[in-house]
């Protein structure tokens, strides 16, 4: 998806409208998607009984802070698994969704993505899908008033049966023998995940809260301009799960209602709105550092990855990724060179912060950023 201008100079949401009207009827009617399901799973049965989900890797942590380019860079390794763009339409039925797009000349050429922060896309370039299905059978995930946090005492037998065989069925679509995934809403569900699948790999991404508030806000801001234009986006993120950003955006409860409306206060005060994503930042990273100091089986399988660290130190921060998360580094040395020799640290948006932004970010982000190596000096 991206936006056009019209020549009014009206932003509009750029999707083609079947797609847009076949992914609202699976999002208001789940036993669609769920018969669809079913059948394609009936198919690829024999196909995939031998398959088996073996150290998956979850991408995680606040949005905008570098998720989306290390799935994407894990995406290239020819073991990994990955959803797409194409899937965000039918996420379902992977395999059959595969085989129309093959057929088809939708979404071939690149472009530059909605959040215009000069990541080009097409139909095969790796996204994040399955929050549509965490969505669809945790409803409570979408409201703020309760605690969205997933611990391993969670059971969900009806979700982890759908879920492991639409993995499999990814996986033998693609012929690869792991499966990526990147979702921000995962800093939540972390302990039942890996319930759910003991041998997970969790790559867990932190930026310095000065560029990642900055980084956030932005996005935010744009996202709002478009929707207020054009309302269709605005009912698009909700269809996909991705509601980080502008007027269906969803804070994530960590334990805490009490700082989701703090939050939510500084959000709808534009003097305090810079407040509201440092509170947001300190509450998500925070409560990733208890999580693993509190969890050793978690904290072993997770490795945190500083933004900063992959852009300015890309050769030994890959190598740190991929020994983490046991791929085999002898095919991906090309596609290591091809990064090693691209990362750069953004330099197509800055942003002016008051004094007082400043100090507010300094004060209330400071000690969680401390944890991570952040000594704030701004």
């Amino acid at each position: 998806m991206k936006i056009k201008r019209t020549e009014s100079g009206k932003a509009q949401f750029d999707f083609p409208a079947p797609m847009y009207y076949i992914a609202k009827l699976v999002r208001t009617i789940p036993a669609v998607g769920h018969t669809l399901h079913t059948l394609e799973f009936s198919r690829m049965k024999k196909s995939i009984e031998s398959l088996k989900i073996e150290k998956p890797i979850y991408i995680t942590g606040l949005a905008r802070a570098g998720t989306t380019i290390i799935l994407e860079m894990l995406s290239k390794h020819p073991d990994v698994a990955t959803h797409r763009y194409l899937h965000m339409v039918m996420p379902y039925v992977p395999h059959w969704m595969q085989s129309f797009a093959d057929k088809t000349p939708i979404m071939l050429s690149p472009t530059e993505r909605v959040h215009k922060d000069r990541i080009m896309v097409n139909r095969n370039s790796p996204e994040a899908v399955e929050e549509i299905f965490w969505q669809r059978y945790f409803e409570e995930t979408v409201d703020e008033s309760t605690s969205n946090v997933m611990r391993n005492d969670i059971s969900n037998p009806e979700f982890e049966e759908f879920y492991e065989r639409h993995i499999r069925k990814l996986m033998r679509d693609q012929l690869r023998t792991r499966y990526a995934a990147k979702n921000n809403y995962n800093v939540a569900r972390m302990e039942y995940i890996q319930k759910i699948f003991p041998n997970v790999k969790f790559l867990i991404i932190v930026r310095n809260p000065f560029d990642h508030i900055a980084s956030l806000a932005k996005q935010d801001t744009i996202l709002s301009e478009v929707e207020r234009q054009d309302p269709r986006l605005l009912d698009w993120t909700k269809i996909i799960g991705h509601r980080e950003f502008g007027g269906a955006k969803i804070c994530i409860n960590l334990d805490d209602s009490n700082t989701v409306q703090e939050i939510r206060n500084h959000w709808s005060d534009k003097k305090a709105y810079v407040k509201g994503w440092a509170k947001y930042w300190a509450s998500v990273y925070s409560h990733v550092h208890q999580t693993l100091e509190n969890n050793q089986k978690l904290a072993e399988a997770a490795l945190v990855v500083r933004y900063e660290a992959l852009c300015e130190e890309p050769d030994a921060t890959i190598d740190r990724i991929i020994e983490h998360t046991e791929l085999d580094p002898k095919k991906f040395g090309h596609v290591k060179k091809e990064y090693v020799k691209t990362l750069r640290p953004p330099s197509y948006y800055s942003v002016q912060y008051t004094e007082e932004e400043k100090e507010s970010i300094k004060v209330i982000t400071g000690p969680v950023a401390k944890i991570f190596d952040y000594h704030l000096t701004e």
